[in-house]
């Protein structure tokens, strides 16, 4: 018998690829007669097709394993937001990892934060006749994609209808 942290037909949060459930749990060997090792075998949520492969063994793939969010974990999140959270970095180089370890972070109140950051500077740049940069208009693509995907399923909502939801929660105006 093996010691599974989740079982075959419950949905988890892996990583960046958002919701998944876990479709089976199987034995695979990559070197022929070899052993094999017990994987488990998610199925993406939003795009069936999609096959993930996370060893049960391997502490540092499982950790980005986790049980998707519940409606009083959201609320939790936006009522603990801070404006200190996140700051703008100027270094391009150490912005983008400092974002991309948020983003790996997965949906969190830091996650909120830095879409929040990253709004501001948008509106700063705009103000300016400026543009944000590429990698961080990919990165806020991300972000909100992560947001709006893991929210839509705890909520049972639309994903285009989270940020609406948000800026509601958190008493925003809409951008014009």
């Amino acid at each position: 018998m093996i010691d599974a942290q989740f079982e075959v037909g419950q949905y988890v949060v892996h990583g960046t690829n958002g919701i998944c459930v876990v479709d089976s749990i199987e034995r695979i060997s990559f070197t022929a007669g070899a052993p094999g090792e017990y994987y488990y075998v998610l199925r993406q949520n939003k795009n069936p097709s999609n096959k993930f492969f996370v060893p049960m063994k391997n502490e540092t793939m499982l950790s980005k394993l986790r049980e998707p969010m519940c409606r009083e974990d959201i609320e939790d999140i936006l009522m603990g937001l801070s404006d200190d959270d996140v700051k703008w970095i100027n270094d391009r180089r150490e912005r983008g990892d400092y974002f991309k370890d948020i983003l790996h972070d997965g949906v969190s109140g830091r996650l909120l934060n830095m879409i929040i950051c990253i709004y501001e500077k948008k509106r700063e740049l705009a103000k300016n006749g400026k543009k944000l940069s590429v990698t961080d208009q990919g990165t806020l693509k991300s972000a909100e994609k992560l947001v709006e995907e893991e929210f839509a399923w705890a909520l049972d909502m639309d994903p285009k209808d989270v940020p609406a939801f948000i800026r509601r929660r958190l008493h925003i105006q809409e951008e014009e």
